[in-house]
């Protein structure tokens, strides 16, 4: 079998280098796998010796020898003992080294997701990332445990079998094989429409998927606006286009079982006259009919498990193939290979000549030089798309530019380690995002090892702590999925305490102060200027304010730095920034 499958990020190869591919991330479970694969053939041959013995006893009871009989009869006993126990063992070794195999790969892959930069999440839908680590996997543990040691079985069975209708007779065996053309064609046949149709079924069922998800984030958006009904009646539509493609699925499966029963059967009636005239004949016993028979039923058997594992088998292929097709990807930032140490980061961040753009055939920032001091505070102002928030995600090297150079401290971004480089410069977003766990937990999440003394100074610090001691639970408060415990203000001071505990010379602060309600943006603003107190700062400003308290205000246009100075200087230049601002005093007096 050979088949080629794409993995949705980019992955295209076929079925025996996917496999390859896919055995060597199981380094260390071979012999557990030698040793399943071992007992699975030892099962087969003692199957397959079953009509071998009844061929003995039938043959017996034709001469009436009682010994040879009760012979062939504890041979054949001992021959299912031995097929239950090397099952049985089989069948524990192929769970545990799958499951093994399963967990660890799921772990890999959570580590290289984790790895990867932020280019790849801003290019990944969320809900597909999440169906790599879950759906695909469960596909591929399904996968293991129903029909892994079924398809090993089946194919040693076919040849096992073939070998013993030979060893009986023959020219009924190449009878036998005379249908496998017939088989082959039927098979062939089935595979192509089937390949189709359960491709429809794969993208169909990831539409669903994304309907479903769509519909539940969006939830707040459909009921503000009374679009209940249009989205139930879009899902509807998407579901019975997924009802659809598993309906050709089935009329494939629906006319390819039947095809192999008829063959199956027409093979047995042409075995039974065949045979049958050997025996009254003379040329053949009654036995080795029999035995025949139960071969030839045997051989058409593993074929039907396998087309029957067919499904389950291109659900597995197509998991593994997307899993791998992120393993293999290598993540656009990487970590430097020869690191500079920065054991002290003083936090003077240099742009020279810096031009960008997430598509490099259409750059977004040009010829970029800024020179920011240690412990200057930079606010950064423009209309929307204007590059701000991108040359905010270049300083933190979430991005690397296509020319040009950022340093900090006189060090380019790329030559100095993630782990210092994490621990000089620090992005607080727009939304302070909160894991579920405890409100420690989220407060030191850069610093696990911060005691509870570190926390309470820098709550105090901030003028959180009286906040926090009205919590039910202080610290071990639980914030719950995404923080949804507290108000987004409320979110956003503990996203400031996560980033001072932290202690970062640098601070981005990517629009963090815009969306916050009114009552708590006061205590927001006092928490950042104690914050920013003493490090360099690089603020994407959306208020008048913000840009009055920067040391230093740049002006961005199209990618492009129009205008560098304080607020007062260039309110009296009467050039973009005047006009900018006229529109944010505007929008204060109308408030």
């Amino acid at each position: 079998m050979y088949a080629r499958f794409g993995s949705g990020e980019g992955r295209t190869e076929g079925t025996w280098e996917l496999l390859r591919k896919a055995a060597s991330y199981g380094k260390g479970l071979g012999w557990v796998a030698t040793g399943a694969l071992f007992a699975t053939i030892l099962a087969t041959v003692a199957r397959l010796a079953g009509p071998a013995y009844v061929r003995q006893g039938l043959d017996a009871v034709d001469v009436a020898d009682r010994q040879a009989l009760f012979q062939s009869v504890w041979w054949f006993v001992g021959a299912l003992v031995l097929q239950y126990i090397s099952q049985a063992i089989s069948q524990y070794w192929v769970s545990g080294v799958g499951e093994r195999y399963l967990a660890d790969l799921r772990v890999r892959a959570f580590r290289h997701l984790i790895d990867l930069d932020v280019d790849f999440f801003s290019r990944s839908k969320a809900g597909v990332l999440v169906s790599r680590l879950t759906s695909d996997i469960e596909a591929l543990t399904q996968f293991v445990k129903e029909g892994a040691i079924n398809v090993v079985t089946s194919i040693l069975t076919v040849i096992g079998v073939t070998i013993a209708m030979f060893l009986i007779d023959t020219s009924m065996a190449l009878a036998v094989l005379a249908l496998m053309p017939i088989l082959l064609g039927v098979s062939v046949v089935f595979r192509i429409y089937a390949d189709r149709a359960y491709e429809q079924v794969r993208e169909h069922i990831g539409r669903v998927l994304g309907a479903i998800q769509e519909g539940i984030s969006g939830v707040r958006v459909v009921q503000a606006y009374t679009q209940e009904h249009r989205q139930k009646l879009e899902f509807g539509r998407v579901n019975e286009r997924y009802f659809d493609a598993n309906i050709a699925a089935a009329k494939a499966i629906s006319a390819y079982f039947p095809a192999v029963d008829f063959l199956r059967t027409s093979g047995l009636a042409l075995i039974l006259v065949v045979g049958g005239n050997r025996v009254l004949d003379g040329e053949m016993s009654f036995g080795a009919l029999v035995a025949f028979l139960l071969y030839l039923n045997w051989f058409f058997e593993p074929i039907v498990q396998i087309s029957n594992l067919y499904n389950l088998l291109q659900a597995a292929l197509a998991a593994l193939s997307k899993l791998l097709g992120i393993l293999d990807r290598e993540a656009a930032v990487p970590e430097a290979i020869d690191p500079v140490p920065l054991p002290e980061i003083v936090g003077k961040l240099t742009f020279d000549r810096v031009t960008f753009g997430y598509d490099p055939a259409v750059p977004i920032l040009h010829g970029i030089d800024l020179e920011i001091q240690a412990g200057e505070r930079i606010a950064i102002v423009g209309e929307t798309g204007s590059g701000k928030s991108t040359l905010a995600k270049l300083a933190v090297r979430f991005y690397d530019p296509l020319g040009g150079t950022i340093s900090l401290d006189e060090v380019d971004l790329v030559s100095i380690g993630f782990e210092d480089l994490r621990r000089g410069v620090a992005l607080v977003p727009q939304e302070g995002f909160l894991f579920a766990g405890t409100l420690r937990d989220n407060i030191r999440y850069a610093r696990p090892d911060a005691g509870d003394d570190e926390i309470w100074n820098v709550c105090a610090t901030l003028g959180i702590a009286e906040w926090v001691g009205t919590l039910p639970d202080l610290l071990d408060t639980e914030v719950r999925e995404r923080g949804s415990r507290f108000s987004s203000g409320e979110r956003q001071l503990v996203a400031l305490a996560r980033a001072l505990l932290a202690g970062p010379s640098v601070i981005v602060m990517d629009e963090a102060t815009s969306n916050l309600d009114p009552e708590t943006e006061g205590v927001v603003e006092a928490a950042l200027a104690t914050l920013l107190e003493g490090r360099t700062a690089i603020v994407i400003a959306h208020r008048l304010a913000t840009a009055e308290r920067a040391d230093r205000v740049v002006v961005m246009d199209d990618g492009r730095i129009v205008e560098i100075g304080h607020h007062s200087e260039l309110v009296g230049a009467a050039g973009p920034y005047a006009r900018l601002s006229e529109v944010w005093q505007a929008a204060q007096t109308s408030d």
